[in-house]
């Protein structure tokens, strides 16, 4: 396991380059978001999506999310309700959650046909995922009920030598998950209340 420090505004590129050909071969990056660091791996490498959840000691019926490069990007596999697209133009890129039906089948580990979508909106998460063309893993880079992984120590005390890479930004910004919502139909169901608050939501 090996930790770069990348400076959270202007991310260095070779970098950034480093995290993204782990990523292409299959390994395990743990990257800074605006809300928690997270735990990345190609969501079409089913290896390495496995792994996952080995190293989180997550329950394999609680699908990980999804995080896109862009709203462009998520569109192309994902089917967007008027809702979720109020949604996704009000708060993305943002900590917010979108459960979306899918046209393609994704893997079990990440919820088959029915994903939960992520666009982080932290420098480095945007810079690594401009870098390489599939979507990652999106879920907290910590033991599965653990100590929410807000800085880079809080990620090694838990997992730090079960990763591949650690991309060391310092405190994400907000400290806390992001907020859930099922978007399949019209009507918005609030999953989890993180960062943006339901008068948020429905304003």
């Amino acid at each position: 396991m090996k930790i770069l420090k990348v400076n959270s505004k202007t991310p260095e590129k070779e970098l950034i380059k480093r995290a993204a050909e782990i990523l292409k071969i299959g390994g395990v990056v743990v990257y800074p978001t605006e809300t928690l660091y997270g735990l990345g791996a190609n969501v079409f490498d089913i290896n390495a999506v496995q792994r996952i959840f080995e190293i989180k000691g997550r329950d394999l019926t609680k699908p990980s999310s999804i995080a896109f490069r862009d709203l462009e990007q998520a569109r192309k596999f994902l089917e967007f309700t008027p809702a979720a697209e109020k949604l996704a133009k009000k708060f993305l890129p943002g900590p917010l959650t979108i459960i979306l039906n899918s046209k393609i089948e994704f893997d079990e580990f990440l919820g088959g046909n029915k994903v939960s979508v992520r666009i982080p909106d932290h420098p480095v998460a945007q810079t690594l995922l401009k870098e390489i063309k599939f979507p990652i893993t999106a879920t907290s880079a910590n033991l599965s009920g653990g100590k929410d992984p807000v800085e880079v120590k809080d990620v090694v005390e838990q997992i730090g030598d079960k990763v591949d890479l650690i991309l060391d930004s310092g405190k994400c910004k907000y400290g806390k998950p992001s907020t859930v919502v099922d978007a399949t139909s019209d009507e918005i169901k609030i999953i989890r209340e993180g960062v943006i608050i339901k008068t948020e939501l429905y304003a």
